[in-house]
């Protein structure tokens, strides 16, 4: 299930440069000069660097396409005859890619030496032959290491359907009926599919703010208090019944990675999600996009903040003790304080960014949908220049809000009460992302943004590009109705997954069967009843993960929906607006992880930092542990040299970095490790619940810390012992 890589470890896509320019000196990933010059001042805050963000988005949407989790070889082994170029299936590679990157000193400071890298492998449902990975980069707290800040997004794109896990798991590399035409099949029904909106987007997002955080503590000579977790949820792409919404790296990773006992919670969890159409950004670059309005009236892209609610709700009900509404009940001081926290630094990062930017936004190359409404044309060449970054912008855009349908990778983590919140851009059209206003008629409020940049983003240009099905229904449908009724049928078909309705009313399902075409519309039969009703002249659409057409979102287009044009002067530069939509939410989300409340803020380490994880994180079923203190670090960031001392909380001691124990019976078992360099030692404990033991977990700091007494006490018995290096 585990696997773990040191950060030392060399791999092989990193690469640093410099762009060609007439620049005095080269700047490091980091923005911090690495030649010449003088150092400059210590930041008061992480700052997030935009150009870093944008270069790595652009590399791996360039490098790493579809990345089909489960179908792309076997993870543990590079050289499988199954992993695919990652041009047909780049999922290994971007695992690595990121792994690399995140642990590589020269892109995030040597802070990035305290990195390790974890992989928690698990096999999704549906038939799939090979196994998915959460995987994890670690970094343990210097004060309080047993309270950890996990910041994740989801790395994978199109789940294939059921006939592709059929070859794939044939055991032939067959053309026809084997791994051959998996492969034809993954390529064709993903041509140009890059996910650079829905899935890349987030992965760049918190490895932007990952390098933010580590070069701020570096600057400044600081290190985090509590323990940092920057994680890839992987199979969010789920094949199940509707096609999409399967979450299963995030369900994997909250029922099977966090502990039982006191230390190992996670005091804030926050998930980026598909990111750059989302505030500052304008629709396709203009004020008046899909808006006849004389003098524009079109806003930009709604930013969407969904935090753990402060009270039970229908998404999170309350059903009594371990349910979701019981468990953020019980933990709503904590969320509470999240609120509040988050929402200071949303305004922070507001004026953060205002005055960076004087305050003001250009619409880069404003563009008319079919040539309809007042927007400029022919455009003069001048961008128009909007006020943006306000407190009223901040309200009305990034308003944040309780999640109220649980539909993204947070609903796990929120079911346990875990103070969070999910930021993304737009997803499913409806008037929160489609913000006209009140003078625009119904008509034209009702035109689907889902066409062109709408449920989980399928990106669409050009005339005659082939497009999934799309329709509304013609009749109100009810709950436990099998059959719809459509106003058209083109590219529908039997098997196809659908969604029906929008934002949190929507729905999705399976198509049964295609009726015929008649005066009230058609009738579309369905593999299972409705759960909700729906009225009339509600989206009926395919979901875009399918082999319908030519799917394509690439980075290309994410910069042309959010700026107006494919990207700057050259194709590895970013539209303005694409940047600054990428920057805002990394920059307030950084503001928010340093606070004292999350990772904190203390003096670099003077000594060793111990920390250790267990194999399994819940051990209910085993009375057998392993113990891994792989994760430690000396004050340098290195492994090398250092002594481990175990105590496992029921009078018997170990020696070692990794070992291996089994206990009597079940226990709350309060196992303490001391980890040594020359005469300085660090400490950690954590009570494990081994073998699901009865009664209260015992009473230690959440923190993993130790009283003096008990301190001298574990250093005397661990300079008494016998070290395995």
């Amino acid at each position: 299930m585990k696997s773990r890589r040191r950060s030392r470890q060399k791999w092989w896509m990193v690469t640093v440069g410099c762009v060609a320019a007439a620049l005095p000196l080269c700047l490091s990933a980091s923005g911090v000069a690495s030649a010449g010059g003088t150092r400059p001042p210590r930041p008061p805050t992480p700052t997030i660097n935009a150009d870093y963000l944008y270069n790595e988005l652009y590399t791996m949407s360039k490098a790493f396409s579809y990345r089909i989790s489960g179908a792309d070889g076997d993870p543990k082994n590079a050289d499988d005859v199954f992993n695919l170029p990652p041009t047909v299936n780049g999922w290994q590679e971007l695992f690595a890619y990121w792994k690399a990157n995140l642990t590589n000193t020269r892109v995030n400071t040597s802070l990035a030496s305290f990195a390790t890298v974890t992989d928690h492998y698990f096999r999704r449902t549906g038939g799939y032959r090979f196994d998915s990975d959460d995987a994890e980069v670690t970094i343990p707290g210097a004060t309080c290491a047993g309270q950890r800040v996990l910041l994740a997004a989801h790395p994978d794109e199109t789940p294939v359907p059921n006939d592709i896990v059929g070859e794939i798991n044939s055991g032939t590399t067959s053309g026809t009926t084997g791994f051959g035409a998996a492969r034809r099949e993954i390529t064709d029904s993903n041509l140009g599919n890059e996910g650079a909106y829905d899935g890349l987007s987030g992965v760049a997002l918190t490895m932007a703010e990952y390098n933010a955080l580590l070069d701020w503590y570096h600057a400044n000579g600081t290190y985090p208090k509590r323990t940092l977790k920057v994680t890839l949820l992987d199979a969010s792409r789920g094949k199940t019944g509707d096609g999409l919404f399967g979450r299963e790296g995030s369900a994997y990773y909250a029922d099977n990675l966090i502990p039982s006992g006191p230390q190992g919670q996670y005091v804030l969890f926050a998930n980026m999600d598909s990111l750059g159409l989302d505030y500052p950004a304008y629709h396709l670059g203009t004020e008046f996009f899909w808006n006849n309005i004389t003098g524009g009236g079109v806003g930009p892209w709604s930013t969407f903040v969904k935090a753990t609610p402060t009270a039970p709700n229908s998404a999170y009900p309350n059903k009594g003790s371990g349910s979701p509404g019981a468990n953020i009940t019980a933990n709503a001081p904590a969320i509470g304080q999240l609120r509040t926290d988050l929402q200071a630094a949303i305004q922070e990062g507001f004026q953060q960014q205002g005055t960076k930017y004087n305050f003001s936004v250009p619409l880069e190359n404003p563009l008319r949908y079919n040539q309809n409404g007042q927007a400029p044309n022919p455009y003069s060449g001048v961008a128009p220049v909007k006020p943006a970054y306000s407190a009223a912008d901040q309200a009305q855009y990034s308003p944040v809000r309780d999640d109220a349908d649980g539909l993204e990778d947070e609903q796990a983590f929120f079911d346990k009460g875990i103070p969070g919140f999910t930021v993304s851009g737009v997803k499913n059209s409806n008037s929160d992302e489609n913000p006209y206003g009140a003078s625009v008629s119904s008509t034209t409020k009702a035109t689907p943004i889902i066409g062109y940049a709408g449920n989980q983003t399928t990106f669409q240009l050009g005339n005659s590009t082939p497009q999934p099905g799309m329709t509304t229904t013609v009749a109100p449908a009810a709950a436990g109705d099998t059959t719809v009724k459509v106003a058209d049928v083109t590219n529908l078909a039997a098997g196809e997954p659908i969604f029906i309705g929008s934002g949190a009313d929507i729905e999705y399902g399976q198509i049964q069967s295609v009726g015929t075409a008649g005066t009230t519309g058609t009738g579309v039969t369905l593999t299972a009843p409705l759960s909700g009703a729906h009225p009339s002249g509600v989206a009926f659409n395919v979901n875009e993960n399918q082999p319908v057409g030519y799917l394509s979102d690439s980075i290309e287009h994410l910069n042309y929906f959010a700026g107006g044009a494919p990207h700057g002067l050259t194709p590895q530069q970013p539209t303005e607006e694409l940047k600054r939509a990428l920057e805002l939410p990394a920059q307030w989300t950084s503001l928010l992880l340093t606070g004292d409340d999350y990772l904190g803020t203390t003096a670099q380490p003077d000594k060793p930092v111990a920390y250790f994880e267990t194999t399994p994180a819940k051990p209910d079923s085993t009375l057998t542990v392993t113990f891994d203190a792989g994760f430690s670090r000396d004050a340098k960031g290195s492994s090398h040299g250092l002594k481990y001392y175990w105590d496992f909380g029921d009078g018997t001691h170990a020696v070692g970095e990794r070992v291996t124990h089994t206990y009597h019976s079940a226990v709350h078992a309060d196992v303490k490790l001391a980890v040594g360099k020359g005469n300085n030692w660090g400490l950690y404990r954590q009570a494990v619940a081994v073998g699901n033991p009865a009664g209260a977990a015992p009473s230690t700091s959440p923190c993993g810390t130790f009283s003096p007494s008990e301190s001298a006490h574990l250093i005397s018995a661990a300079n008494k012992g016998r070290y395995q290096r």
